[in-house]
C-alpha cells in the first residue's frame, strides 16, 4: 500500500469524486491536487507522519509566517509542543523536477 491509500485509510486526507482536490481531514483545508507542488506537499505531510511518526495535531499547514517584512504561506509546519506554540520543523514544498 502506498502512502496516499494509507493516509485515506487512516483518516488523514480524502479526496473528492474526481480526484481534483484533497483535503486535509485534520485542518479541513481543501487543495487542488492537480497543482504538481500539492502532490510533493502531500507525501511529505503524510511522511512526517506515518513514517516519522510526528503526531497530526502537531503538524499545521499552509500557515502564514513572517519573513522580513513580507507575509508569506509555510507549506508545512511542524511543532514541538501540544499547543502549536513552538516551531521545530518548516517545509517548503516545490514541485518534482
Amino acid at each position: 500500500m502506498n502512502l496516499i491509500d494509507t493516509g485515506i485509510e487512516k483518516g488523514l486526507i480524502r479526496f473528492n469524486e474526481d480526484k481534483n482536490f484533497i483535503t486535509y481531514i485534520h485542518q479541513n483545508k481543501k487543495r487542488n491536487y492537480n497543482n504538481p507542488e500539492e502532490k510533493v506537499q502531500v507525501e511529505t505531510f503524510l511522511t512526517l507522519i506515518l513514517i516519522y511518526g510526528y503526531p497530526e495535531n502537531r503538524i499545521k499547514q499552509f500557515i502564514p509566517v513572517q519573513m522580513g517584512s513580507e507575509t508569506k504561506e509555510a507549506d508545512i509546519v511542524v511543532y514541538s509542543d501540544d499547543k502549536c506554540e513552538e516551531t521545530y520543523i518548516l517545509v517548503e514544498c516545490k514541485k518534482k523536477i
